[in-house]
């Protein structure tokens, strides 16, 4: 089976990765629309699904041991990758799935109906699906079900979007970096790969909210988080800590890459501040720090780490005005 690689999937994979629910804990508020669910079609499977770039991975499992696939091997792929509701009668009988390992062997797929389940900016982060080991037909009535169940998914991403992004440029807040930042640090472990952590803090922010107002210093922070999210990956995590100040989570990344952003960063400003035709500059500091598994065995440890390095580059800078 053919995984998209354009544009519109690397939007949709960033949009899910901002959202910070992939390899998260089980919640009840998703378990209980699983299970829901297994009652109202008498169905033994049900699965809250994420589709990941190379794997699909459950929010929730009603009636499965595993907690991911292959997205190669996934049902709920086709239905992102169409953008619509996917009904399989009898798999079977069906071209696409006849050979499917997940139908072939366990859990012996049959029929399988999933619905497509949207953040709240619109894209699709995978479906909530049910399965039968038996043919069977998904009448209207049960497919107006599953749209609804579809919709209180929806409802559940529109309440952790707002626990977990703030709310004045849009990307993610402490809460959701801290979340991605336990992820990176829990693959880091396992599978023996780095990440960086960048705490970055604009330099002589109060001046501009005192001499120029609030509602400027609040598009400078717009602005700059823009800057951010221009530069990063789809897998990249950008935030605002508080204040004035952001960060940037690299997985996978080096030292000299982190750098290399940072680099890119610098450039950015210094355009910004050229065009900007502002009475001031902006201009920052900021912290990089490697994973080293010798020393960051728990969050709290590598951001005091970076949050420490970041002081240090800031001391003995100064703000200027443009005349």
């Amino acid at each position: 089976m053919k995984i998209m690689t354009n544009h519109k999937e690397e939007n949709r994979l960033l949009s899910l990765y901002s959202m910070g629910i992939l390899d998260t804990k089980s919640e009840e508020r998703f378990d209980r629309l699983t299970r829901i669910a297994t009652k109202l079609f008498d169905v033994p499977i049900a699965l809250v699904s994420l589709i990941d770039r190379d794997r699909q991975w459950f929010k929730s499992c009603y009636g499965l041991k595993i907690k991911e696939t292959d997205r190669s091997d996934s049902f709920c792929t086709i239905a992102v990758d169409l953008s619509e509701p996917l009904i399989v009668p009898d798999a079977i009988l069906d071209p696409r799935f006849k050979e499917n390992k997940l139908v072939k062997n366990d859990p012996y797929i049959r029929f399988y109906a999933g619905h497509p389940v949207r953040l709240p900016d619109g894209e699709i982060a995978g479906t909530i699906c049910i399965i039968d080991t038996e043919p069977r037909v998904l009448t209207r009535d049960d497919f107006l079900l599953l749209k609804d169940l579809a919709e209180i998914v929806e409802d559940e991403f529109r309440i952790i979007n707002e626990a977990t992004t703030d709310p004045l440029t849009g990307i993610c807040n402490w809460r959701s970096f801290a979340l991605m930042t336990d992820e990176s640090l829990r693959k880091a472990k396992k599978k023996k790969k780095t990440f960086c952590v960048l705490i970055i803090d604009l330099d002589n922010f109060k001046p501009i909210n005192d001499n120029f107002g609030h509602s400027e210093g609040n598009e400078v922070l717009c602005n700059f988080a823009d800057m951010l999210e221009d530069l990063s990956s789809s897998k990249s995590v950008v935030a605002r800590l508080g204040g004035d100040e952001f960060g940037v989570l690299l997985p996978e990344s080096t030292y000299k890459e982190a750098e290399e952003f940072l680099h890119k960063l610098r450039a950015g400003i210094t355009s910004y501040n050229l065009n900007s035709q502002k009475k001031y500059n902006i201009d920052f500091s900021a912290g990089i720090i490697e994973y080293d598994e010798k020393i960051h065995t728990e969050r709290s440890a590598i951001m005091q780490d970076a949050d420490e390095r970041m002081y240090e580059i800031k001391k003995g800078k100064r703000w200027y005005m443009k005349k």
